[in-house]
């Protein structure tokens, strides 16, 4: 029997299905296991630059952008997630030459390995809450502190999910949705 209630039920569950983002969608012919929102700073040493791939993996993306070192330092938009490898749709040169301090540098999809990007520092303000799962309703693991020498880098990115990052400090590897992305202050 069809109910206007039940026809009001099944257009909210499809409604709803459609605005929530797929836990794997697929971006051209790669796969993104988990979507993310954030920003992270390019840390590879390289002075020749970041390559930018077509797919996640060094065998099988190929290059199609290289991000040359820039101003004072390079941030990207991570937008997803595959492996080791993340999903970016712009990078932005931290610049006092460009108007407003900033420039994009690169807009478009391209890979980036994990091990390329990081941060300034974990610390943030009165403290970083390190959590053992990405969710500000999880439970807190860890609380990192000026006093902490975990406050500063270099620390490994291992993963993403919406806006948190999931950090590697050896004995665990916890998440946070707080850390500093700016090199010229400690984002207290």
């Amino acid at each position: 029997m069809n109910t206007p209630l039940a026809t009001a039920s099944c257009l909210l569950l499809l409604a709803l299905a459609a605005m929530a983002p797929p836990s794997s969608a697929r971006v051209g012919s790669s796969r993104v296991d988990h979507s993310c929102d954030l920003e992270l700073n390019i840390v590879d040493p390289d002075p020749l630059g970041t390559n930018l791939r077509s797919a996640p993996g060094a065998r099988t993306g190929a290059v199609i952008a290289r991000l040359q070192p820039q101003g004072e330092w390079t941030y990207v938009h991570v937008v997803g997630q595959s492996g080791a490898w993340f999903l970016i749709d712009r990078a932005v040169a931290v610049d006092d030459q460009a108007q407003d301090g900033e420039r994009e540098v690169f807009r478009g999809g391209g890979w980036v390995h994990s091990s390329l990007l990081g941060f300034s520092e974990l610390m943030t303000g009165e403290g970083t809450l390190l959590r053992e799962a990405p969710s500000r309703g999880a439970k807190v693991v860890r609380t990192v502190s000026m006093l902490d020498d975990a406050s500063e880098g270099p620390i490994r990115v291992l993963g993403c999910r919406g806006g948190f990052i999931q950090v590697d400090l050896g004995d665990i590897a916890p998440w946070t949705d707080t850390w500093c992305n700016n090199e010229r202050t400690t984002c207290s």
